[in-house]
């Protein structure tokens, strides 16, 4: 069955450089996040495995899903097929099965040894609060309908025992927690510390209140996910997953939790400032500590736009077919959009546009260029900024639009929207100057043969 190390094993057995292990031992827990960052800037995305990480126990590995190739690879397919073979695999769900004997749970921690202090969790930014769990998936079960979420939060170690936890006050979680707490208990949840990145990525997706996240897990995977129960929570958590904690969502108990360094590259003690209260701690006896990186990294940033730009492409290419591609590029965070499109029809980019912003309140700045430009480069998209739009007729600026609350220039989350035509207009006769394909490759190997 698959798993972390199942995945790993895999990865160092076929690209064995994709994988950077720093065998020596590291008592700084800003490194890990330093390292990061530089490997952004120097556009090299390996996945890092500290294998002595101040006083952990287990290795510490991070950067998993800082490389679009190695995310592709994981699910597989190319970066180039991956939006619409994400989508395909959530027409093709595949539930999961229960198991009783998973390696999750070979060592539990209760009573005295609950202390989620022993796990090694770091602080990344000097302005954290304190040590977070940074890749937790947080699984429960929906009030009513019993149907099940996975979701990312982040949750700030506060205690043996006790989180700090932020719910993303507009998802699926959140809605879960305010109908438990009108009911007057509090919500049984569990947090999976590891997982196959098939689970990780899925737990990332969109999907609706009613479906269940661990069906496109196995779409992906190819082969349901094996669960098993909690040991003191009725919720099912991987049962090859490298750590579980157990607890509950207390109801009308809230605590001040962050500043946190989030993906916009500020801190921010903005939260719903949620409690978690745990009951037990489980571990494989071979178990890896997951993190991702967090900030404005690429390991956050990968993470969680490919979900978004699938979930994306799949709503606009329904209405354009013409859609060439789209990306969202990380010097934009989660708020900037580039699209190109073989247009048809004048009006066609500003009905895009409006789709757009539809689907992803979080866009705040869209740019549609023609399929002749390369969304992935920046320097293409600006170009085409500079030589094919005009300020006066290709702006359309949408006021008073919901925005995500941690934009820190958004308005208690209502912002503005700017989407930009950069398109070539009607009647356009200017053409691209070019030098043959065959001279390309040949000044590309004289230059190479050079070095």
């Amino acid at each position: 069955m698959s798993d972390f190390h199942t995945f790993l094993e895999r990865l160092l057995a076929q690209f064995p450089s994709d994988v950077l292990i720093i065998s020596e031992h590291i008592d700084d827990p800003f490194v890990p996040a330093a390292m990061a960052l530089e490997l952004d800037r120097l556009e090299r995305p390996p996945m890092l495995i500290f294998e002595s990480l101040c006083d952990s126990k287990m290795p510490f590995v991070t950067n998993v899903f800082a490389s679009r190739d190695r995310l592709s690879w994981a699910i597989g397919t190319t970066r180039e097929k991956f939006h619409d073979a994400f989508n395909t695999y959530a027409h093709h769900l595949m539930p999961p099965v229960v198991t009783s004997n998973g390696p999750v749970a070979d060592e539990v921690w209760t009573g005295e040894a609950l202390d989620v202090r022993r796990l090694p969790a770091i602080q990344h930014f000097n302005e954290d609060a304190g040590r977070y769990f940074t890749a937790a998936i947080v699984v429960a079960h929906d009030p009513d309908t019993g149907v099940r979420n996975l979701s990312y939060h982040r949750l700030q170690i506060k205690g043996p025992t006790r989180l700090g936890a932020s719910l993303h006050s507009r998802g699926h979680l959140w809605d879960y927690f305010l109908r438990a707490e009108a009911q007057g208990r509090d919500l049984e949840c569990a947090v999976v510390l590891g997982a196959h990145p098939e689970i990780m990525l899925a737990a990332a997706g969109r999907m609706g209140i009613d479906q269940d996240e661990y069906e496109r897990a196995g779409a992906m995977m190819g082969e349901p996910v094996e669960l098993q129960k909690c040991q003191t929570v009725d919720i099912e958590v991987p049962a090859r997953a490298e750590i579980v904690l157990e607890g509950r969502l207390l109801g009308n108990t809230y605590e001040d939790e962050g500043p946190f360094g989030e993906y916009t590259g500020y801190a921010t003690g903005r939260s719903t400032r949620n409690v978690l209260e745990l009951s037990a701690i489980t571990r494989r006896r071979d178990s890896m500590y997951v993190d991702i990186v967090s900030g404005n990294s690429g390991d956050h940033l990968v993470l969680g736009r490919a979900a978004k730009e699938a979930y994306v492409w799949g709503g606009l290419k329904a209405l354009f077919p013409h859609l060439s591609a789209i990306n969202y590029p990380s010097s934009g965070t989660h708020y900037h959009c580039y699209i190109s499109l073989r247009k048809t029809a004048e009006g066609q980019v500003n009905h895009l546009l409006s789709l757009l912003f539809g689907l992803d309140n979080y866009i705040k700045t869209a740019v549609v260029v023609d399929d002749d430009i390369n969304v992935f480069d920046e320097s293409q998209v600006l170009w085409a900024l500079a030589t094919r739009m005009q300020p006066d007729q290709d702006l359309l600026v949408i006021p008073n639009f919901m925005c995500n609350k941690l934009d820190p220039s958004s308005r208690d989350g209502v912002g503005s929207k700017l989407g930009i035509d950069a398109t070539t207009p009607a009647g356009w006769n200017f053409e691209r100057a070019t030098v043959p394909e065959s001279s390309v490759r040949l000044a590309r190997k004289l230059l190479q043969d050079g070095k």
